[in-house]
């Protein structure tokens, strides 16, 4: 029997944009209660954005403190995150929350060392987490640096990212932010306590003049002048070099790629640290599942890899790509071989199902075995597949094997005995989904939609009626099933799903 997890329904309401972000809030409060040693380490001009969620919270967190760290993430709902590529850096990682509306993804990025320099490869660790972590000003509750330290990095930030084409394209966009942040920095800091730091943390070498360093950044067009700067940088730090000029290079362009591979495939670098997982959305016609399936890909899709699948509508495979082209001259030809006949209460009494009938689900049970298998093989590697509907282990439900033991006993052709026999070997051992959201709603509702929909031959009440029994009746053994009533708001609808979601991420 399946586990039926019935979701308490969320109540509707728009959530004010003060109380969005409330895990941001929840983590702020417990790690200044348990003495973490911490700071919101760069950007702080954009601190109030990322505590209401539009930006990341970049923290970072003192080594020593790093397992409290941790389980303090774990009790505010944060969930650690991966990059499949391997394009995160050592010291650092990401980690997601659900907001409190379940509208979207709040996402920390920690720091545990500091990793910095060009947007890529980060290619110099820098020993200063002492200078950022010691007292400074507090903001909303949160720990920041001292002015003058954060100037001193953000000028150092600023002109190693011109050490590299690709990283000069990557700055100068949006450069008008950059000039912005500095001079909100320069109002609020001591430019001699920045520039001691400066001189600090480059004890070996003899740097360019901060003073000389703001200048060039301030100044919009000066960008051949930041890569002089720049270069002179960086041959000081050349013994804070994490990895070296080849290696570097090489690296880069790996990242590089995986991102122009990653863009054009609208596919996300980051996936769960628990591993992907196969949602499968299911329930009557019209309750929601297409609509909601991709409102919860929307949701989780904006930091995580996440797919959507119609899992009701394979697509063709080798073996079924000539039959299918044959389909449309098929329904004209033979309209009492439509699926929709098979599915009237008095044609399913009868069992007796047609050679061209029979063929086609076994063309379509190969086609939805390769899907599953392929959506097993990205589930495994990390993605959230979301599918709608989903093969169950009843047979006769919607999307699963058509055929029980009376029906095959029932056939006197040997033909169809043996394609009846392969059809429902093609459903047996498929990959169960790691998690069912069972959608609900009244047949008043579905029959409701349904008219509302712009299909071809219009709305059609009897179906939605007659397939009832077929999209409620689907067991799934021992997965865990989370039912949603949908007879209400997308968005209430829409929250509660995702919330399903999460917690089984």
């Amino acid at each position: 029997m399946h586990q039926d997890l019935n979701f308490t329904p969320t109540p509707n309401g728009n959530i004010a944009p003060a109380n969005r972000a409330d895990p941001f809030r929840d983590l702020i409060e417990k790690l200044n209660s348990a003495g973490v040693r911490y700071c919101h380490w760069k950007s702080n001009i954009r601190l109030l954005e990322s505590l209401m969620g539009e930006e990341d919270l970049d923290i970072l967190v003192h080594r020593e403190d790093a397992e409290a760290f941790d389980v303090i993430l774990a009790q505010c709902g944060f969930k650690p995150a991966v990059s499949r590529g391997g394009l995160t850096h050592p010291g650092v990682f990401h980690a997601y929350a659900l907001d409190a509306s379940a509208t979207r993804l709040l996402h920390v990025h920690a720091y545990f060392r500091v990793v910095t320099g060009d947007s890529l490869v980060k290619c110099y660790r820098l020993p200063i987490e002492r200078d950022l972590l010691g007292v400074g000003a507090v903001s909303d509750g949160v720990p920041l640096p001292t002015p003058e330290a954060e100037l001193a990095l953000f000028a150092l930030r600023i002109l190693l990212k011109h050490l590299h084409p690709v990283e000069i394209w990557m700055v100068r966009r949006g450069y008008e932010e950059v000039v912005r942040e500095l001079d909100w920095l320069r109002n609020r800091a001591d430019l001699q306590g920045a520039a001691e730091l400066w001189r600090e943390w480059m004890p070996a070498s003899e740097p360019p003049s901060l003073e000389s360093a703001l200048a060039a950044i301030a100044e919009p067009r000066a960008w051949l002048r930041r890569v002089g700067l720049g270069l002179h940088l960086a041959s000081g730090l050349r013994n804070h070099r994490r990895i070296g000029t080849i290696a570097a290079e090489v690296e880069r362009l790996r990242r590089v790629g995986r991102m122009a591979v990653g863009r054009f495939r609208s596919r996300r670098d980051l996936v769960p640290r628990t591993g992907g997982l196969i949602v499968s959305m299911v329930g009557p016609k019209a309750v929601g599942k297409s609509t909601l399936s991709g409102e919860l890909a929307r949701r989780l899709g904006r930091e995580l890899d996440v797919r959507r699948v119609h899992v009701g509508k394979p697509p063709p495979t080798l073996l079924s790509f000539a039959p299918r082209l044959l389909l449309p001259l098929a329904r004209r030809l033979f309209k009492r071989e439509r699926a929709g006949e098979y599915e009237k209460p008095e044609r399913r009494s009868e069992g007796r199902y047609s050679l061209l009938y029979v063929l086609r689900m076994t063309f379509a049970a190969y086609d939805r075995r390769a899907l599953i298998r392929k959506c097993w093989k990205a589930a495994a590697s990390g993605t959230i597949i979301v599918t709608d509907r989903y093969p169950s282990e009843t047979p006769g439900a919607i999307d699963s094997s058509c055929f029980d033991d009376a029906a095959i006993d029932a056939c006197d052709s040997g033909l169809k005995r043996w394609l009846m026999r392969r059809e429902r070997a093609l459903y047996l051992g498929l990959p169960r989904p790691d998690l069912v959201i069972r959608l609900t709603a009244s047949r008043e509702t579905a029959v409701r939609r349904d008219a509302t929909r712009m299909k071809e031959g219009g709305p059609d009440a009897d179906a939605v009626l007659r397939r009832w029994r077929m999209e409620t009746s689907a067991g799934f053994g021992s997965v865990p099933v989370v039912t949603v009533d949908t007879d209400r708001t997308i968005e209430a609808s829409a929250a509660d799903v995702t919330r399903a979601v999460w917690r089984a991420i």
